[in-house]
């Protein structure tokens, strides 16, 4: 997982200040999948605490800012001015009877103790606008961006990249819930690759979430769509997040998610709308035409099947 923030970062302060006079807190949004759900709560330590809730305190072995939360941090405060610190000590009596004390001075920085406040992480899952798991740290600060509480924010950043890797600023509605947008999917077109391009993209996005066995089964699903010679491959950020798109026409497109769990989609006719949906809002739509392939033990024969249909009808 990511490390905390050093300072602040700009991008961050205009994101609080975009979001107007409202509460706030920091977290993340991913696409749902069980793995992902897994890998939070079980590093995390969280516990269920309702159907759809996970809450706890992470453990500090999580990172250094976990560990900053769990048992605080003292900082030299360089940009305040000096203060005399004065101690006493005991020092033997010239006649060698007993002891006096003597006093030292020196101006030293002062201190100040900071974080410690063991704030808690939560996931949700939400079925709207997507399918979805909610990360958040569960620390109300408000906007737009004040400067006073630059702390509090770096804090709460930072304990968002930790733990869920990433920190975004969402608005909480009146009933302290965080107002997740919905965002359409943009595509875009890559140009073919050969199995070691593809190898390499897989291990560099997945390589250090994914054990071996799985990575060889993204790899193989990916060469084996590929042998079926798509026209083009495009691929998106939200929406069908993590999809890869190959198309095999201008009205039919195949979308892999690699990583293991994740069925094969589809999407006929206007792909272009259907791929703006989450796939609770795909299954449960009527309107477009689209297939869902499971990856069982002959789903590339399902596949090569669909396509073969429709190259000849």
């Amino acid at each position: 997982m990511s490390s905390g923030f050093r300072s602040l970062p700009e991008e961050i302060k205009a994101e609080i200040d975009s979001l107007g006079e409202v509460q706030l807190v920091f977290g993340v949004v991913r696409n749902f999948s069980d793995q992902l759900l897994a890998d939070w709560t079980g590093r995390l330590e969280l516990e269920q605490v309702g159907d759809d809730e996970w809450v706890g305190l992470p453990p500090a072995s999580t990172g250094r800012w976990s560990k900053w939360n769990v048992n605080g941090r003292e900082i030299v405060r360089r940009d305040l001015p000096k203060v005399f610190r004065s101690w006493t000590t005991e020092a033997p009596n010239f006649n060698g009877n007993g002891s006096h004390p003597i006093t030292h001075s020196r101006e030293v920085f002062r201190k100040q103790r900071l974080y410690g406040q063991q704030i808690e992480a939560a996931v949700t899952r939400r079925d709207e606008p997507r399918d979805s798991l909610v990360g958040t740290v569960l620390l109300t600060l408000q906007a737009p961006y004040d400067e006073d509480a630059e702390q509090a924010y770096l804090y709460a950043a930072s304990l968002a990249r930790t733990w869920f890797g990433s920190a975004t600023a969402y608005s909480l509605d009146e009933t302290g819930i965080p107002q997740v947008p919905d965002q359409n999917v943009s595509w875009d077109f890559l140009p073919d690759g050969t199995v070691e391009e593809v190898r390499e993209a897989v291990m560099k996005k997945f390589g250090g979430s994914a054990p071996p066995r799985e990575i060889e089964i993204m790899i193989d699903r990916l060469e084996k769509v590929q042998s079926l010679a798509p026209e083009k491959r495009l691929v998106g950020s939200s929406g069908l997040q993590r999809y890869i798109g190959y198309m095999f026409g201008e009205d039919f497109v195949a979308f892999e998610n690699p990583r293991v769990g994740n069925a094969l989609y589809l999407m006929y006719g206007d792909w272009a709308s259907l791929s703006q949906l989450s796939r609770s809002q795909l299954l449960a739509s009527r309107a477009g035409d689209f297939g869902r392939i499971i990856h069982t033990a002959r789903w590339f024969e399902r596949l090569r099947l669909a396509v073969y249909n429709y190259r000849h009808n």
